[in-house]
């Protein structure tokens, strides 16, 4: 019995850790990111106020600088990077909406976007910057990925407005979707000074009790609304993500994974076919061969590898429309089928022959 139990758990091991899939389990949403600022332009505050929809799919992202400037005339104060939004990205100077524009792929050493030298990494042609949207995960992104407006405005103090709606990330790589809306927080590095940072979050619906790398809010649990305020940069990004929750037999069963699925399976199969075994042979004890122990040979392998992969869409039915279903190919667990069948139908040959010995020692 401990025989048999050791070589299924390690060759269910070996295919278990062999799985693969070559999908990404992350589906990116917007990117979006705090403004990179001109050499003459001093942020004085950024607040973000956040609204997510009832069903956690969009959000409206509102975000306000109160920025000063140092000169007069008409310039480019700030850069803005925005990717994978929903319909249109706005920006008001002044409660003046302004024209959103793209860095063009060439410009010239003279451009308007020389003072925001300082904002990006050297290289051959200095402009480019990287940017936060996870833990230890920045990428680089070019000059002609941002977006641009140009403002004639005078010295002293403006307030500039952004405005868009973003899609949700989903992380497909667990048995359930994780879901969550992110913001980087990484090019204020690079603004003249850090005045302070408020952040404001809204639920339509349903008030989700979220996760968030911000820490506790300031109304010290998640409610219909709920805000943060920072005088220093918390983090290279600022991520809110919701889990769902299983029902609590899709619990159980995630609990066991479909690894201890198959070993329950599997132990009751031996069982099983054990005791058809014994049973045979009391009444067959001259026989040399057991059509049992043949046929159990090839059935109980199958049926317990079969119960590995039917595990993963039973548990995925279970959960329902929030299963990630990111599992990799699973079927090629049936490649350690003629091994398994083979190493488990010599172990039950041999305690057959060994009952069946006793049997006619016996007699």
């Amino acid at each position: 019995m401990r025989l048999v139990l050791n070589v299924l758990i390690i060759l269910v091991f070996v295919a278990h850790f062999c799985k693969a899939n070559m999908a990404s389990p992350l589906e990116e949403g917007t990117m979006a990111s705090s403004a990179i600022s001109s050499k003459d332009i001093n942020i004085l505050s950024e607040s973000i106020d956040i609204k997510i929809d009832s069903d956690f799919k969009t959000a409206r992202f509102l975000v306000e600088y109160q920025i000063q400037s140092d000169m007069d005339g008409l310039q480019i104060p700030l850069l803005f990077y925005a990717q994978d939004y929903k319909d249109s990205f706005f920006i008001w100077v002044d409660n003046e909406k302004v024209h959103v524009q793209n860095v063009p792929e060439r410009y010239s050493e003279y451009s308007p976007f020389r003072g925001f030298s300082e904002s990006f990494e050297k290289n051959d042609t200095g402009d480019e910057i990287t940017i936060y949207w996870q833990s230890n995960a920045g990428y680089v992104y070019k000059l002609s990925d941002l977006k641009y407006f140009e403002a004639d405005i005078g010295k002293g103090i403006h307030t500039v407005r952004v405005e868009y709606i973003a899609n949700v990330w989903t992380d497909y790589s667990d048995w359930i979707k994780a879901y969550s809306f992110r913001y980087s927080l990484s090019p204020a590095k690079f603004w003249k000074s850090f005045g302070t940072l408020s952040v404001t979050l809204e639920q339509e619906g349903i008030v989700r009790q979220l996760s968030t790398n911000l820490g506790e809010p300031l109304e010290k649990a998640f409610q219909s609304k709920n805000s943060w305020t920072f005088t220093k940069l918390p983090g290279e990004y600022l991520e809110f993500s919701y889990d769902p929750k299983p029902g609590k037999f899709a619990a159980v069963l995630i609990y066991v994974q479909p690894l201890g699925i198959a070993i329950a399976t599997g132990i009751a199969l031996f069982v099983l076919h054990l005791f058809l075994v014994m049973r045979y042979r009391r009444k067959f004890a001259t026989k040399n061969y057991s059509p049992v122990v043949i046929a159990g040979s090839f059935l109980v392998p199958f049926l317990f590898l079969l119960s590995y992969t039917c595990s993963y869409p039973l548990i995925d039915f279970l959960i329902g429309e929030e299963a990630g279903k990111n599992h990799g190919y699973v079927f090629l667990i049936f490649a350690i089928y003629p091994v398994l069948a083979l190493a488990y139908g010599m172990i039950m040959w041999l305690l057959d022959r060994l009952q069946k010995r006793k049997i006619n020692s016996g007699a």
